[in-house]
């Protein structure tokens, strides 16, 4: 072979001027040999080699070679010898046509298979990412480190040429490295914006099936359109986002071993689903701490220190730069601007995929302003009161966090100019604060009843109360503020055992004096104590109102009443003066019986008597009454008209006009007594009328009922109607009346009507000392029908009398009334035994009465008389 290849393949002459042939000049000179003369031979060893080549050739085409080889020998054809030459040139245009299929797979791949080799790249390629951080934020955009694997599998092709391609292509190439690289990132549905630009280090890849290659690179982000950027976050936090695709171009320089590959230009589209867009965080405040700020600069300011977590639905690793925030509060209107309250700062903090980002913020409240605290047109509360409603009440607040241009923090600007165009509302739940109120006390407590001549449900036709409140108000351990609150009102609803009893109206506002002091557990508190003059008490349910005077008046029993108000409070910061409004209160007001549990402690008296107009049936008594108040309240009563009942007959009405009760004793109560049961229950009223009036006048402890009725209180006529229900039992204070000489101190003689009596055996007649009780008014006594026993049963003897008298006022004497003596009985022997001594005896006797145009016939029952006997 050695010889073979020193010479030269197919010319054994001079070689020509040119040794260099095409692959068209090799074919034709293969041609040509094949059917001319050949003036040289191959080498002996030459057919052995062409023919093992053939053998491979026809093995790869499908032709058995044994059976021609293992001819050879038998065939002793003439033409042997050219057949050897022929076959002897056989490998050159192997090499020829290996070189033009090398050429043909060349411009296959380079203008065919270009597209199956990138959609088989396209569909095989799995990249999975195993950890995707921002490592930082640049001057103008981020900085992400990049870490997963890349394979290429080819059971992702469908179809089968595409992978057979492919498969044989990245056989053959097996590694390609991407130079340094830019991706554009567009936006086909916000006008292609270009909104940045990704820049992409050289990468290096194993691209045959199934080999794992492990990337770790860090990828600059340049954020090229901030507008675009920032309409795509209006929409998601609008919740108008329902799909966004992305578009990104790339022009990559690819090489693969020494060969180049040149440049390659990609581009692809992904499409992001509505599921595929973060939901806002809920935000979880777990520390909150206000207070006084100091520092240079920083006096009248307020300070907040907080820290906040939140669950941030990130895919990726993320360090956050330290940023500012300026923090925004709904206006009145929806579509008011919002209100800045405060501005804030973070500082760097981690996002991590999984788990609650947690971080400190710090704020400063310089001020407030006039549109935060401004009551909104047609209501009553403030932009101010919403916010502070909503938290103190444990309920879902929300409020607008935005960028603010913070150059001290090293926020880099194109962060700024991001965060300062959007707002993202932040919600979170507030915090209840219970048990705010720990101590609710009323004392000094003065009612009034309405005026009578008021106009019905207007404040001043409701009862009032004036008192002195007493309230310690627990304060949040976060609240580390100096404050004052000169002024409070409130509207309070009133319960009774559940059930609503009124409401009473703290309106108007009221001064106030306010102490921070530390409770009994050590936890701040703030003791505020205030007067409230005349506020009305809307009695809602006159049920409820009438279970709780039976408790008290008629039971004895202490009543707790619970109180749930909604309070206004003035206070006053280092921020200025503000009304925070509708603060939940609730408290307990312990309401003592008004007279101690029993009705023996108002003991009250009759001062005086005075008799007002008389008709035939009625008569108008005017008295003075001395009552002891033993509750710690007091009142106030314009008008007031109760009815007077006996028997269950209404026999007249109590009427009492501006009076004032006071705690303790009180003297010379205006009460007016209108005698009239025939017009108010007809003959039942006047028998029970009579029955009344004899046993007052016999001295009896009597005992009467008072109810109220529609008209006892003419501005609330319900009220009056509720209460009726109740009866209130009282005994008849004994009317005072002058004392006759020598009637001494028996307190029975006190309150009797007739003061002794006189009898005189010789003319059997008989004189009886009295006693009027009305000062300016004479009685007239019209008829006396009596009987006088001795030991109750024994009977001395009888008058019956016709003839009018005059009983005038204070002490006199009757004239001397014929009596009929029962000579026989044992009480006549009595009678003269007592001769110019004294007898005591009992009297019974029906006696007509007539006071100016009154007239009407009582019984007396008179035990103990004491009677002087004479001759």
């Amino acid at each position: 072979m050695a010889d073979e290849a020193s010479r030269p393949l197919l010319d054994e002459g001079p070689r020509p001027p040119s040794t260099r042939r095409s692959s068209t000049s090799i074919g034709k000179a293969s041609h040509h040999a094949d059917q001319g003369h050949h003036p040289y031979e191959l080498s002996s060893e030459s057919t052995p080699l062409l023919v093992h080549r053939d053998d491979d050739l026809l093995a790869y085409g499908g032709t058995d070679p044994r059976r021609q080889s293992s001819e050879l020998p038998r065939d002793p054809s003439p033409d042997r010898s050219l057949k050897k030459r022929q076959r002897g040139i056989r490998w050159p245009i192997f090499c020829i046509l290996i070189t033009l299929s090398a050429v043909v797979a060349i411009l296959i791949f380079a203008f065919i298979a270009p597209a199956a080799v990138k959609e088989y790249a396209k569909e095989a390629t799995v990249f999975r990412p195993t950890n995707v951080s921002i490592e930082s934020a640049t001057a103008d955009g981020l900085r992400a480190r990049v870490q997963g694997d890349v394979i290429l599998d080819a059971q992702r092709i469908e179809k089968k040429p595409v992978r057979n391609i492919g498969r044989f292509v990245t056989w053959i190439a097996r590694e390609v490295e991407t130079g340094q690289s830019e991706v554009d990132l567009y936006l086909p549905e916000y006008g292609n914006v270009q909104v940045g630009t990704v820049l992409l280090p050289s990468i290096k890849v194993n691209i045959q099936n199934g080999h794992v290659n492990h990337v770790d690179f860090l990828a600059d982000l340049i954020a090229d359109n901030i507008e675009g950027i920032r309409s795509v976050a209006v929409d998601w936090l609008d919740g108008r986002l329902k799909h966004l695709t992305v578009k990104g171009t790339a022009t990559v320089q690819l090489k693969s071993g020494l060969l180049t590959l040149g440049q390659q230009m990609l581009t692809d589209t992904m499409t992001f689903k509505d599921g595929d867009f973060p939901a806002l965080p809920a935000v979880d405040i777990t520390n909150l701490n206000v207070h006084d700020a100091e520092g240079p600069g920083k006096q009248g300011a307020m300070a907040v220190d907080a820290s906040v977590v939140a669950q941030i639905d990130s895919p990726f690793t993320l360090s956050i730069p330290p940023l500012g925030f300026e923090i925004l509060v709904p206006n009145c209107s929806p579509g008011d601007p919002y209100i800045m309250v405060a501005g804030v700062t973070t500082e760097e903090f981690p996002v991590i995929p999984g788990q609650k980002t947690s971080v400190d913020v710090s704020g400063i409240i310089r001020g407030l302003s006039d549109d935060l605290t401004r009551t909104c047109p047609g209501e009553k509360s403030s932009p101010l009161d919403f916010l502070v409603k909503s938290y103190i009440h444990g309920l879902g607040t929300t409020v607008y966090v935005r960028g603010a241009k913070v150059p001290s923090l090293g926020t880099p600007d194109w962060v700024v100019d991001i965060l300062k165009s959007v707002t993202v509302p932040l919600s979170f739940t507030g915090h209840a604060l219970d048990n705010l109120v720990r101590n609710f006390t009323m004392s000094d407590v003065h009612f009034t009843l309405p005026d009578p001549f008021a106009e019905p449900d207007s404040p001043e036709s409701q009862p009032t109360v004036s008192a002195l409140v007493k309230v310690l108000i627990g304060l949040p351990k976060e609240l580390g503020l100096q404050l004052d609150v000169p002024r409070v009102r409130a509207t309070a609803d009133v319960y009774y055992s559940g059930s609503k009893l009124g409401a009473l109206d703290l309106s108007k506002w009221q001064p106030a004096n306010s102490t921070l002091l530390d409770d009994v557990d050590g936890s701040p508190a703030l003791y505020v104590d205030f007067d409230i003059n005349k506020a009305p008490l809307y009695v809602t349910d006159e049920d409820v109102l009438t279970d709780v005077l039976q408790a008290l008046i008629f039971q004895g029993r202490t009543v707790k009443l619970e109180v749930a108000a909604n309070v206004d409070a003035e206070v006053s910061t280092g921020l200025g003066t503000f009304a925070v409004r509708e603060i939940p209160a609730e408290g307990e007001v312990v309401v003592k019986p008004p007279y101690g549990g029993s009705l023996e402690q108002l003991n009250p008296q009759i001062e005086s008597m005075e008799l007002g107009a008389t008709t035939a049936s009625s008569l108008l008594v005017k008295t003075r009454v001395n009552v002891t108040n033993p509750s710690p309240y007091s009142a106030s009563v314009p008008l007031i008209d109760l009815q007077l009942l006996f028997n269950d007959s209404i026999v007249a009405h109590i009427i009492a006009k501006d009076i004032a009760v006071v705690p303790g004793v009180n003297d010379g109560i205006s009460v007016d007594l209108l005698w009239s049961p025939l017009t108010l229950d007809g003959p039942a009223g006047v028998i029970a009328g009579r029955e009344l009036l004899s046993q007052y006048i016999s001295g009896h402890n009597t005992t009467v009922t008072i109810k109220t009725h529609e008209g006892s209180i003419p501005a609330l006529p319900k009220l009056g109607k509720a209460l009726s229900k109740l009866g209130l039992e009282v005994q008849i204070p004994h009317v005072p009346v002058p004392r006759a000489p020598g009637s001494g101190n028996d307190p029975d003689n006190d309150s009797g009507f007739i003061q002794g009596a006189t009898m005189h055996l010789w003319s059997s007649t008989a004189e009886f000392t009295l006693s009027s009780p009305f000062p300016n008014t004479t009685i007239g006594i019209t008829s006396v029908n009596a009987q006088a026993y001795y030991e109750e049963s024994e009977e001395v003897g009888t008058i019956d009398y016709r003839i009018p008298f005059s009983v005038p006022p204070g002490i006199s004497v009757t004239p001397r009334l014929p009596v009929d003596l029962n000579l026989g009985g044992i009480g006549y022997d009595a009678l003269k035994k007592a001769l110019g001594g004294t007898l005591d005896l009992d009297a019974v006797a029906k006696v007509g009465v007539q006071i100016q145009h009154y007239r009407d016939t009582v019984s007396y029952h008179g035990k103990g008389i004491t009677a002087r006997v004479k001759l």
